[in-house]
């Protein structure tokens, strides 16, 4: 969204790059529950009928600030983060964000503590307290949510496109807001900030423009009673809501019919075109953007995706509107196309372009096809009618939203069914699909020395010129393109939605019916909760080969990618029609997983099976993929998070190849390397397989013959498989490594200060859950909220290949704070968070340890949910498919005294500390915005600072060792430690 006002404590999993390492949502111990879903989790969310595009011309941002500042108190709960406090402790989270035309607020929390919450959250909206010592806290955080933002190419693509719309119409309007928008700028002015946010919420927050949803196990008498209890406080102020319906088309085609080129933060070449339309919000019924987007977007045979492949021009490709107010509102809709190119694709961008362009021209002159409609609005129906329930929170959120735009019929339906064909609709706006009418982005680092123009706000360089005359000639006489057809009916659709009669008996935990000594085993499970016709297949095929060294690391990454560009043609048509397969290195091999409606899903397998046993590719193929996985390699430690990460587990992880390494050496691959890797990976597997969902014993046993017969390989006996390791830390010492961000332009530092803890047992995980938990909110509140130190901050728990630890995680800026001062910060809250909790009464401790019992003892709330934690106990080779019950008796057990005797053992001085302090440290000390910002932004960081500096007391020096490590002195450190025993179960 534009400008998101979400807290960072959900943040994306770290992905199981080498298996070794993942935060609470994806351990590299397998899965606990971070994220709370529970039947008797209720929720609520309001969705408020203005964003940003009601924000006054003079104080750009100020809907999405009033967003962050409605959070904080009201005047019958006072207090800052008191609704953070109740719920997290119970079990629950709050979360906030800004559109363009809507804001929408949401919580989740225990059922028995609903309606407290209700009331709590109720009353932010009846009387927030708006308090003008807040105001300069929460600008702070807005702006640091923006630096945090400011390396996106896509932020920076949706800002650069605004810039082009009309000077007075509403998109034009810079919508995230920073320090400049919201602090300097009104300063300079004589705004009284404080006094116009309270106007604009009087205005803009009425009872009349909101919508509220609420979910919960209690009955809907009590819940409409609550409701009306809690929110018919809200004053209604009597005014129509804001609207922007009657503005024109935010482009004039003069200036947007035009070739932009744009230099890229990424390592790529894509081509966007866009198109504006009319608002068509009263079309859902039809959803002809949904219908054409399905087409262009296509990959199977004769698509404009498959023609580009062959010709080796691009590699993917997305088409359509995403729903979002920036492409979906009602003053208009945008149809954008992306197509990602290859080196020879940016060659020939004019080419790129027709193919695009000749694709639209045959959907025009063949004109709608109500079999294509049908077959959509069929696999929509399907995916209706047997979705799994989603996460209470984020129903509510999308409800209240639906409940904005769809008549009460189609609340729960308007967003997702296809309820009729018109292709008199849908042949109005494809017929608006020409080139003359569309924008055209060109993206790509080539272009840094042609572009001279800087977008205001994110800095993009960009530059703009005519279309070529030729280009213009030849897409007003386009010919037909005889390659490119519409696609053929789809093989895939499920027509049998039957439950399968069990063959074995019923079990709380997937068993083991097939145990093939080194060559196979099958663990099954045959779902009697749900009762939907889904299923999933998990294979884990076991081969030490991609550990051996940086390029067969390189060349299993490049054997995936072919696997996958080979067999697209089918597994697309397989994919729309809900059938999902991914691919993944993981620690012992590589992990396959299949799901979706059972009926074709055998025949989606068989198709992956098969190629695999077949593959082989061309020298062009092998180029264009090694290229793609190249540049993938420099996008990732583009990331600062991703770059920590990886340097993090090159100490941590004994055998770890990390995505430095792996390009360091990628270039001198070649096909024969590749081939010859291939076939040494085939010839020599162990296969686990996990089935489970709407299938029997003789299925999952059958699926196992028919991968066997087919790939033909020869058993890999357990002293040849991985046996990963973890790297035990130097004892009473803190090792810090200082890297320098590859992103030479991003304003971002990340540090996290990783403490290692002790060896796995449920006994020492529910200790270290349960400190997770317990110091999650407190974090956010002290650095976050009150110390302003960064936006994104979080604090996690880890298993690292059966070794606990803790990490405290901080996104901030050296314009504002030194790397010096944000650590000392960090530091002494994990060292004073100790006498926090020994401040509590034994009832708030109480409460934290029932708090997740609940979370661990909740049942799953889908198919996907069960088997993603039996998955993550085969993937770790444990096997302990009852380990949240045996957490939960060891949490039982645990006393106060000994939960924070555990946390001082551990982040104290002492034998058992063993901290590795990993920094990604920006290149500038600059904050990188324009040039009328630039100034506040640093000046701002140094007030709070020297404020923060005089009013709280910094660490004293601690006693335990400090070694400083050069990034490229970690892996001849690495062997001199300690190294702890494999945890896999053979």
């Amino acid at each position: 969204e534009s400008a998101s006002g979400e807290r960072s404590e959900d943040s994306e999993p770290e992905s199981e790059e080498s298996g070794g390492e993942g935060g609470s949502g994806s351990d590299g111990d397998g899965p606990s529950k971070e994220k709370v879903t529970n039947p008797i989790q209720s929720a609520c969310a309001v969705c408020v009928n203005v964003g940003s595009f009601s924000d006054p011309e003079d104080i750009p941002g100020l809907a999405h600030l009033l967003e962050h500042m409605v959070f904080m108190g009201s005047e019958k709960y006072p207090g800052e983060n008191k609704f953070d406090v109740f719920t997290t402790r119970h079990g629950g989270y709050d979360n906030a964000s800004t559109d363009y035309e809507k804001t929408v607020f949401e919580f989740s929390i225990h059922q028995p503590y609903f309606r407290q919450a209700l009331d709590m959250f109720a009353h932010f909206f009846a009387s927030p307290q708006l308090l003008k010592g807040c105001l300069d806290r929460e600008i702070e955080a807005v702006d640091s949510e923006f630096q945090s933002s400011i390396q996106s190419d896509t932020d920076r693509m949706q800002q650069l496109l605004c810039s082009l719309a009309r000077k007075d119409h509403p998109f034009a309007k810079f919508v995230w807001g920073n320090s400049e928008s919201l602090k300097n700028g009104p300063k300079e002015k004589g705004i009284d900030l404080a006094g116009r946010l309270k106007q604009f919420h009087q205005r803009q927050y009425s009872s009349h423009y909101m919508t509220v949803a609420a979910i919960s196990p209690d009955s809907l008498d009590s819940l409409e009673e609550w409701v009306r209890e809690a929110f018919s406080a809200i004053p209604h102020n009597q005014l129509p809501p804001p609207s922007v319906t009657d503005a024109p088309l935010p482009f004039e085609e003069c200036s947007f019919h035009r070739l932009y080129k744009v230099v890229p933060v990424r390592d790529t070449h894509e081509i966007q075109v866009t198109w504006q339309l009319p608002c068509l919000f009263n079309k859902y019924r039809v959803k002809p953007l949904h219908y054409l987007g399905w087409l262009l977007g296509h990959e199977g045979k004769g698509s404009a995706l498959s023609y580009l492949k062959k010709r080796n021009l691009a590699t993917s490709i997305t088409a359509g509107n995403s729903g979002l107010g920036y492409e979906y509102n009602s003053c208009f809709s945008l149809f954008i196309c992306t197509l990602t190119i290859t080196d020879k694709g940016f060659e020939q961008i004019f080419e790129c372009l027709t193919i695009i362009f000749q694709y639209l021209k045959l959907l025009n002159d063949v004109g709608p096809q109500e079999r294509i409609f049908k077959e959509i609005q069929t696999i929509e129906k399907n995916e209706f009618n047997f979705k799994e329930e989603e996460e209470p929170i984020d129903y509510v959120e999308k409800l209240c939203e639906s409940m904005q735009l769809y008549p009460e019929e189609d609340f729960l339906t308007g967003d997702d069914l296809l309820f009729e064909y018109d292709p008199e609709v849908i042949a109005s706006v494809q017929a608006q699909l020409v080139p003359e009418r569309a924008n055209s982005m060109l993206l790509s680092k080539r272009f840094a020395a042609d572009c001279r123009e800087k977008e205001k706000w994110f800095g993009t360089q960009h530059s703009v010129e005519d279309i070529p005359t030729e280009w213009e000639r030849v897409w007003q006489n386009l010919e037909t393109n005889p390659d490119l057809q519409l696609p053929a009916p789809n093989m895939f659709i499920a027509t049998d939605f039957s439950l399968k009669a069990p063959d074995a008996p019923s079990s709380k935990y997937p068993v083991l019916i097939e145990d093939c000594d080194d060559k196979y085993r099958v663990w099954f499970r045959k779902d009697n909760f749900f009762n939907t016709p889904r299923a999933w297949v998990c294979l884990l095929f076991q081969s030490p080969v991609h550990t051996q060294s940086p390029e067969h690391a390189v060349l299993m990454d490049i054997f995936l990618n072919l696997l996958s560009f080979n067999m697209a043609e089918v597994t697309y048509a397989a994919d729309v029609a809900q059938l999902e397969y991914s691919t993944a290195v993981v620690t012992h091999g590589l992990a396959l997983t299949i799901n979706g409606l059972n009926h074709k899903l055998p025949l989606l397998f068989d198709c992956i099976v098969k190629q695999i046993a077949s593959f082989s590719t061309t020298e062009e193929n092998f180029k264009m993929a090694k290229e793609q996985v190249e540049r993938d390699y420099r996008n990732y430690i583009l990331k600062p998070e991703k770059l920590n990460k990886i340097s993090r587990l090159k100490l941590l992880d004994y055998q770890y190849w990390s995505t430095v390494d792996k390009l360091a050496v990628a270039d001198s691959l070649s096909l024969i390397s590749l081939t010859e890797f291939a076939a040494k990976f085939k010839r020599q597997l162990f296969v686990e397989a996990l089935v489970q969902g709407n299938m029997n014993a003789e299925d999952a046993k059958n699926l196992m013959t028919h991968l066997c017969n087919q790939l033909e390989f020869e058993p890999l006996p357990k002293l040849f498989r991985v046996q990963p390791r973890a790297v035990q830390l130097p004892s009473n010492t803190q090792v810090c490594c200082q890297v320098m961000n590859n992103d030479k332009q991003s304003p971002n530092t990340v540090i996290v200060d990783y403490y290692q803890c002790s060896p796995r047992t449920s006994h020492e995980a529910a200790l270290s859950n349960l400190i997770a938990k317990c110091m999650t909110e407190p974090c956010f509140d002290t650095l976050r909220t009150k110390q302003q130190l960064g936006y994104d901050v979080n604090f996690m728990h880890h298993c690292t290949h059966g070794v606990l630890g803790l990490s405290l995680t901080l996104v901030t800026q050296e314009s504002k704070y030194s790397v010096e001062y944000a650590s000392s910060r960090m530091d002494s809250f994990v060292r004073e968070f100790h006498s926090t909790m020994s401040s509590w009464s034994k009832e708030e401790f109480q409460a934290e340890v029932e708090s997740l019992i609940q979370e661990l003892l909740e049942p799953d709330h889908s198919l996907e949910e069960e088997v993603s934690r039996n998955w993550g106990e085969i993937l770790i080779q444990r096997y302990q498919f009852d380990r949240l019950e045996k957490e939960v008796e060891q949490l039982r057990t645990v006393t106060q005294e000994e939960a924070m005797a555990w946390l001082y053992r551990y982040t104290h001085a002492g034998e058992h500390y063993r901290k590795l302090s990993m920094k990604v440290v920006s290149r500038s000390t600059e904050a990188v915005v324009n040039d009328a910002s630039a100034p506040g932004a640093g000046e701002t960081g140094l007030e709070e600072k020297e404020k923060l500096e005089s009013s709280v007391e910094l660490p004293p020096t601690s006693t335990p060792a400090r070694l400083d490590i050069s990034d490229s002195d970690l892996e001849s450190f690495k062997r001199t430690l300690h190294i702890y025993p494999s945890y896999t179960t053979t």
